[in-house]
């Protein structure tokens, strides 16, 4: 008896120690299109901070109108959007992948504009 214990008890730390599926629901956007997306997001936010600094207007309502116009441009809507990041947020791995792939998107385009100026 004591035995069976153990045999189903390290069965069972087996399963709790597999890898995590990463496979994700056709509902949630995939990583190279979030990758994308938020890039955008986060140029548009850093646009709206700039052009608050010479204008008077609001910068939050700015982020929005820029935020708006990002998702526009893919054709998402915020609650897709949302539903999707929030998605990546509570899943620490492919929040992981996400914003390992968001950090390369940004290093081959810098690397782009680099040799556009030479």
């Amino acid at each position: 008896m004591k035995q069976c214990f153990v045999c189903v008890l390290f069965i069972v730390y087996l399963a709790a120690c597999g890898t995590e599926d990463k496979k994700i629901s056709d509902k949630i956007m995939p990583v190279d299109k979030m990758k994308v997306i938020v890039w955008e997001l986060m140029q548009a936010g850093s646009y709206a901070t700039i052009k608050k600094e010479k204008d008077t207007s609001s910068a939050t309502q700015l982020n929005t109108a820029y935020m708006a116009q990002v998702l526009q441009m893919h054709k998402i809507n915020k609650d897709d959007f949302f539903k999707s990041f929030d998605y990546y947020q509570t899943h620490p791995a492919l929040n992981k992948i996400l914003f390992d792939s968001i950090n390369a998107y940004s290093q081959r385009r810098r690397a782009d504009l680099y040799r556009k100026v030479e």
